[in-house]
C-alpha cells in the first residue's frame, strides 16, 4: 500500500514523517499497525501475550485479510511472530528492530523517550563522525548547496523564535550528511535519526516555550557542519558533529539524573 505524498512544510522542507513513511495515515491496514504495534511498545500488550486475529477484527472493525496483513508487517519488525497451532504471540524487546523509525516513534511517545534518545546518541556518536569523514569527500554539489541552506534556515528559526522549522532543519542536515555519505548502510539509519530528530523537537516544544527550547549554540554549530560539509572539510565536519552529539548527551543524561532522583524511594 502506498501513502500519498505529504505537503511540504515551511520553507519547501517536507515533513520527516512523509520522508520515511511514518505519518499515520487513514487507512485501515495503517490503523492495526499503529494501534497493536504501539500497544506493544508501550508495555500494554507484554511479551508472550498472544494476538487474536478475530479479536483485533471485532475490536476495530477490520476484516481479517487487512489484520492479517498489518501482522505480517508487525512481525518483519520483530515486534510479534507467528507459528502454527500457537498463533500469534508478543515478542521480547530483544528481537525487535530497535532502528525501525516506526518503533523509534512509539518508544518516543511512551515513558521510555529519554532512554531511547540516550541509546540512539551513543549510536550516533560512531555512525555520524564516519558520515561526516564520507559526506565531506562524496556529497552531490546540490546536497551541499541544501545543507548549507538548511543551517541558516535553523539560525533564522532561532532569531523568528520557530520552533517547527527549527527542529525541521535540524533533522534535514542529518538526513543530508547521512545521506550524503555514499554508504548505502549508513543512508539508512538517516530514517531513525530525523525521526528521533522529530520526536525530540515534539517534545521540547510541548515541554518549554520556543526561547527555552530552541538553543543558539546548536544552531551555531549546524551551520559550522552544514559549511564544513561544503567546503570538504572531513576533519571539520567530523569535530562539528561531535560537539551537536555530545551536547545532546550530556543534557540528556543530566535530565535522566535529575529524574532518576526525583523517583520517590522504595520503602
Amino acid at each position: 500500500m502506498s501513502d500519498s505524498p505529504a505537503d511540504p512544510g515551511p520553507h519547501g522542507l517536507a515533513p520527516v514523517s512523509s520522508r520515511y513513511g511514518l505519518q499515520r495515515g487513514n487507512g485501515l491496514y495503517d490503523r492495526v499497525v499503529a494501534d497493536v504495534g504501539g500497544r506493544i511498545v508501550s508495555g500494554e500488550l507484554a511479551p508472550g501475550t498472544t494476538i487474536y486475529v478475530d479479536q483485533v477484527c471485532e475490536q476495530l472493525g477490520i476484516s481479517r485479510s487487512v489484520v492479517r496483513e498489518a501482522m505480517r508487517t508487525l512481525s518483519a519488525m520483530g515486534l510479534v511472530e507467528s507459528r502454527p497451532q500457537r498463533g500469534t504471540r508478543v515478542q521480547p524487546r530483544e528481537a525487535w528492530d530497535l532502528l525501525n523509525p516506526r518503533i523509534v516513534e512509539w518508544r518516543g511517545e511512551g515513558p521510555e523517550y529519554l532512554q531511547q534518545m540516550l541509546e540512539l546518541l551513543e549510536l550516533r556518536l560512531g555512525v555520524e563522525q564516519a558520515a561526516a569523514h564520507f559526506a565531506a569527500e562524496r556529497m552531490s554539489d546540490q546536497a551541499r548547496t541544501e545543507i548549507v541552506a538548511a543551517g541558516h534556515l535553523m539560525q533564522r528559526s532561532f532569531e523568528q523564535q520557530d520552533a517547527y522549522t527549527f527542529f525541521c532543519a535540524d533533522a534535514e542536515i542529518h538526513r543530508l550528511m547521512l545521506e550524503g555519505s555514499g554508504n548505502a548502510v549508513i543512508a539508512q539509519f538517516a530514517g531513525t535519526v530525523t525521526t528521533a530528530l522529530r520526536i525530540r523537537g515534539s517534545h521540547e516544544s510541548r515541554s518549554y516555550s520556543a526561547a527555552q527550547s530552541l538553543d543558539a549554540r546548536s544552531a551555531n554549530r549546524h551551520l559550522q557542519l552544514a559549511e564544513a560539509l561544503a567546503a570538504h572539510d572531513a576533519a571539520a565536519a567530523q569535530n562539528a558533529v561531535s560537539a551537536i552529539i555530545f551536547a545532546t548527551l550530556a543534557e540528556t543524561e543530566h535530565i535522566l539524573a535529575v529524574r532518576r532522583q526525583d523517583r520517590p524511594r522504595a520503602r
